[in-house]
């Protein structure tokens, strides 16, 4: 228990956000770190209270997870001068990011995308417990086609890993419906932020931008990319290529534990 103490408070020290007090972090951290270790499955819901609403989970490991990467670590952080900026969350899962850009914009646009029907569900319940304004759910995958799509995730009904692509996402598979990003930006005049978490379909997705020239709307992204999936060819330079042709320039945020291994490499793309 002071390990966990320790750590929480230090987590806390380390927050430099806005959008929630260090106590509260602190308080938060320390209860659902040792609510995680007294947790025998990941399949169950479970909830906390954060901003003084009830925020729906499959564990607590997961919210204590989702907390620091989305609060602590200020992933998704971007600074607009519009008050009410236009954001598409592409890999909404169940609505952390979600509800992060609502404390930061609360007069914000939200179109979100989730494609796995059961992460959907809690997305649904947490975006009705905080009663957000102006955020439209859609239950579908994001490609460079139309139709159906296999999902691939695990035996965890929390996964945070769940994919269109089979070595990616796990054994289990459903049907979902599939759609084109492009077929919504077309009937917008401008998007200030993409949010891209979506476990290997990124380049589908950017491709489709590309080619349809619906990234012409587009001011800024933040994805998440997967360099080194098993069994994928790595296409990282032609990622990036697609975009310094497109008139953007970029940040990237990475680490690696040894060479070869998967890698999160957050993209930062923004216009010159």
């Amino acid at each position: 228990m002071i390990r966990v103490f320790i750590s929480s408070i230090i987590t806390a020290l380390r927050y430099q956000g806005n959008v929630i007090t260090r106590m509260e972090l602190f308080t938060k951290l320390f209860s659902l770190s040792l609510l995680r270790k007294t947790e025998k499955s990941r399949d169950k819901e479970v909830a906390t209270s954060i901003f003084g609403n009830k925020f729906y989970a499959f564990s607590y490991h997961t919210l204590n997870y989702l907390i620091r990467e989305i609060f602590v670590n200020d992933e998704y952080q971007f600074k607009n001068s519009n008050a009410n900026p236009l954001i598409i969350d592409c890999g909404a899962n169940i609505g952390m990011s979600v509800l992060y850009f609502k404390r930061c914009y609360p007069q914000s646009t939200i179109i979100a995308f989730e494609p796995n029907p059961t992460t959907y569900s809690l997305l649904d319940k947490n975006v009705k417990s905080f009663e957000l304004k102006n955020v439209t759910l859609h239950n579908l995958a994001l490609a460079n086609s139309v139709g159906s799509i296999p999902f691939h995730f695990n035996d965890d009904k929390g996964t945070l890993t769940g994919s269109i692509q089979s070595n990616r996402g796990g054994k289990r598979v459903v049907e979902v419906k599939c759609e084109k990003l492009s077929s919504f930006i077309n009937e917008l005049a401008q998007v200030d932020l993409i949010k891209m978490d979506v476990e290997g379909a990124e380049l589908k997705i950017v491709e489709d931008l590309m080619q349809s020239g619906a990234i012409s709307k587009v001011k800024e992204l933040i994805v998440e990319y997967h360099h080194n999936i098993p069994g994928e060819n790595n296409s990282l330079s032609h990622f990036l290529k697609m975009f310094e042709q497109a008139g953007f320039d970029y940040s990237i945020r990475t680490g690696f534990s040894s060479l070869g291994v998967m890698q999160d490499v957050l993209l930062h793309l923004y216009r010159k």
